[in-house]
């Protein structure tokens, strides 16, 4: 009896917890202040890539990245690259030999979100719609 009340609880306790972020939105932001209103995919791939790196005005393009083992970052990767963060680790190695760093990382949805209000020429990524009136949304990938 013990048992099944046990199973019960941990049945009920999955049903209740929300549904995982792969099925969230992605959403690539960038300050408001910035003259670009949309991006396709090869944008981001290439600013991502340090191919690009200043908007069309001359600013200064700064991507940020969320750590390796969010779930946003690698949807990102998926949807951008059709790859993992782990693979795009070899096109970073070449590029740190030839003296190229990889966009900054930021710890936390919150702090991308922070970092992008505040960097004139910063372009990131999050899961969670932001409600920044500083924030633009260039590209929404929904979920699949």
């Amino acid at each position: 009896m013990k048992r099944l009340i046990i199973l019960i609880i941990l049945g009920l306790t999955a049903a209740l917890m929300p549904f995982s972020n792969t099925w969230a939105d992605l959403y690539i932001i960038a300050n408001k202040d910035l003259p670009v209103a949309q991006l396709n995919k090869e944008d981001i791939a290439a600013i991502y890539l340090l191919k690009k790196n200043q908007w069309e005005n001359g600013d200064d393009i700064m991507p940020i990245n969320l750590p390796a083992q969010a779930d946003a970052r690698n949807r990102f990767t998926a949807e951008i690259f059709d790859s993992t963060p782990e693979k795009l680790g070899s096109y970073w190695d070449k590029m740190l030999f030839k003296g190229e760093t990889p966009p900054v990382t930021q710890n936390s949805e919150q702090a991308v979100i922070l970092f992008v209000e505040r960097i004139k020429g910063a372009i990131g990524y999050v899961e969670t719609k932001p409600q920044s009136p500083q924030i633009k949304i260039l590209q929404q990938f929904s979920s699949k």
